[in-house]
């Protein structure tokens, strides 16, 4: 019974990890991810998300950090481990003249995890690592055409698919380092429509960039026992700055029609460049951070990092992005783990509040971040699986200087599950 309860529960796996898979961003991201890569994407899972997205510094046996690959060295020796969520995005965006509300969901993480020898441990998975969305209509009055309606829009975002090593050294010091493949599509699109002239073309402008190549990170933590029991973490992350290989083209035409997806009629094709090579060199990023904790009762983290994104270039050329950094942190807290009258006591209640200096300045303006979140962790009685859920509401740019203020609820949604997988049982 107990093979036939671990093939179902891989079998399981198996069919949210395919539907999770195909369920990609829906809906708009956000304006602000018309610039570099588009909005970035938090490394994190449905426990961490909750506690402000700290990870450098966290172990866990039943959860999969990536943001740190010597967390893995935590898994239990005996055990596969899981890990699956979503999100859900509600925006309200806001200028000095206009309120618009926007929203978007989608996959925020796949991880699987298992050991392989008594000091080496393996993850696998895929995040997303920034997506596009947006949509900007800009009407203008031409002195001669009369009213001039430009259109920008955008699609698309990267994937982070990674393969975990995680090395235990010693006892209390384990490094480990992330494998990844980062591959998807950017799509940029600019329109210039006539609304006055029925007879007057439209002009339409679409640049795609496809990005596939591999880099990695790597990560170090320090993880003594104290003499109270308490465990005390010391963490530090590098992600390596790469040029990721890339093609881009751009087509350029004359039509009817295609205004908010009606229907439209090529006339004529102005110019098109197919498969234009190049490269897009992403950042070198590090962090630190630390956890204090006592074992089924409760755990603190905080963790800092920056990213140089001054040096970021797409195919040659520069982009208004400055360097960025983030601070974080988090708390958890169960009241009684081992509590047999009261499932409320067995909660994971979590908190947790975070900065981003964002890589954006527009109009000599940066665009800044910052959120506070709370989350519960939900144990489903007689199985090693928590519900995760969480909320973070934050607030993104500024109403000055003509920009938009992004005021945001960010629901979260997760799975983990930790089963003993390699024990031979005397009875079957």
């Amino acid at each position: 019974m107990k093979i036939y309860r671990k093939l179902r529960l891989s079998g399981s796996i198996i069919l949210i990890s395919c539907s999770m898979l195909g369920f990609g961003q829906t809906g708009p991201s956000s304006p602000y991810s018309t610039f570099g890569v588009g909005d970035l994407t938090q490394i994190t899972n449905s426990r961490t998300a909750a506690m402000g997205g700290v990870g450098i510094a966290v172990r866990s046996p039943y959860n999969i950090t990536p943001n740190n690959p010597a967390s893995y060295t935590s898994f239990d020796s005996l055990s596969f481990v899981f890990e699956g969520g979503m999100y859900g995005n509600f925006s309200t965006l806001k200028t000095s003249t206009a309120t618009q509300e926007a929203s978007n969901a989608g996959l925020s993480h796949l991880y699987m995890g298992f050991p392989v020898t008594n000091w080496y441990r393996v993850s696998i998975g895929m995040m997303p690592f920034s997506s596009i969305g947006y949509k900007i209509k800009n009407l203008e009055t031409d002195p001669v055409m009369g009213h001039a309606l430009r259109i920008y829009q955008g699609d698309g975002g990267l994937n982070q698919y990674y393969l975990g090593n995680g090395l235990k050294i010693s006892n209390n010091f384990s490094l480990g380092f992330n494998l990844l493949y980062v591959s998807g599509k950017l799509e940029r699109i600019r329109m210039l429509n006539f609304p006055d002239s029925l007879y007057v073309l439209n002009t339409r402008a679409t640049n795609t960039t496809t990005i596939g190549d591999l880099n990695f990170t790597a990560g170090v933590q320090y993880h003594p026992t104290l003499k109270n029991g308490a465990k005390l973490t010391l963490g530090a992350t590098y992600s390596h700055g790469r040029e990721l290989s890339a093609t881009t083209e751009e087509l350029k035409e004359t039509l009817f029609g295609g205004i908010d997806n009606g229907s439209e009629y090529s006339k004529d094709t102005v110019s098109y460049v197919p498969d234009q090579k190049g490269k897009v060199k992403l950042p070198m990023s590090l962090g630190f951070g630390f956890s204090y904790e006592k074992p089924e009762k409760f755990i603190i983290s905080a963790e800092g990092s920056y990213s140089n994104w001054s040096e970021y270039r797409y195919f040659g050329k520069t982009d208004s992005l400055r360097n960025s950094f983030r601070v974080a942190a988090g708390i958890e807290f169960v009241p009684d783990n081992r509590s047999i009258a009261g499932y409320w006591k067995k909660i994971r209640y979590r908190a947790g509040i975070r900065y981003n200096q964002s890589y954006l300045t527009i109009n000599q303006q940066g665009i800044d971040e910052y959120a506070v979140s709370i989350g519960f962790g939900l144990p489903l009685r007689r199985l090693a699986t928590t519900i995760n859920l969480g909320a973070e509401i934050g607030s993104r740019g500024t109403t000055d200087k003509n920009l938009i203020k992004d005021n945001f609820i960010r629901f979260t949604l997760g799975i983990s599950i930790m089963e003993r997988w390699f024990v031979i049982p005397k009875y079957d």
